[in-house]
């Protein structure tokens, strides 16, 4: 009587150990990328909630250095934690943390603003009276993508309408 295994079945051990191991890696993965959505939904509750103090502060959403000094992002428009726009106070995450409204500067769980030509960080839009925040979710619903369809029709002029970065994300909030 011999004793150990023979060559097949080594390999058929081997082929289970290996179907198993990718159904856990493959569900692990789509665990992570639900659990950074729901970090960018919650990142965006958060903001939402420092553009109101930031509004009831300085009676716009545009957020300047000290209510009315320049503008952070582009005017009010631009990506979130980007700080390289020309006349720029800076990124806007960061000016509203200089405002006193935010403790924090949100960052989207990628840490950046775009991979491959896919975006990824967060985009603001914001006027006088009216902001729009962006996300680009890695598993959207139907819900989630119905947003954009609720930020573009809450009365924006054409030229914020044809500017949003629909196209580019899936997911937004505004007031």
């Amino acid at each position: 009587m011999k004793k150990g295994f023979t060559l097949i079945e080594l390999l058929v051990v081997i082929a289970i150990i290996g179907i198993l191991s990718s159904i856990v890696l493959a569900g692990i993965g789509q665990s992570r990328a639900r659990a950074r959505d729901v970090k960018r939904k919650m990142d965006l509750k958060q903001v939402q909630i420092a553009m109101e103090l930031y509004f009831a502060k300085c009676d716009t959403y545009i957020v300047r250095q000290n209510c009315i000094g320049t503008a952070y992002g582009s005017g009010g428009w631009g990506w979130f934690n980007y700080s390289g726009y020309s006349g720029s106070a800076g990124a806007v995450a960061q000016g509203l943390v200089d405002n006193g409204v935010s403790s924090s500067v949100f960052i989207d769980p990628s840490g950046q603003i775009s991979s491959n030509g896919v975006r990824t960080g967060y985009m603001v839009g914001a006027g006088t009276n009216y902001y729009t925040l962006w996300a680009n979710l890695e598993n959207p619903s139907t819900a989630d993508t119905n947003t954009l369809n609720n930020c573009l029709s809450s009365g924006y002029d054409s030229y914020h309408s044809s500017y949003t970065p629909s196209a580019r994300t899936n997911y937004c909030v505004s007031n």
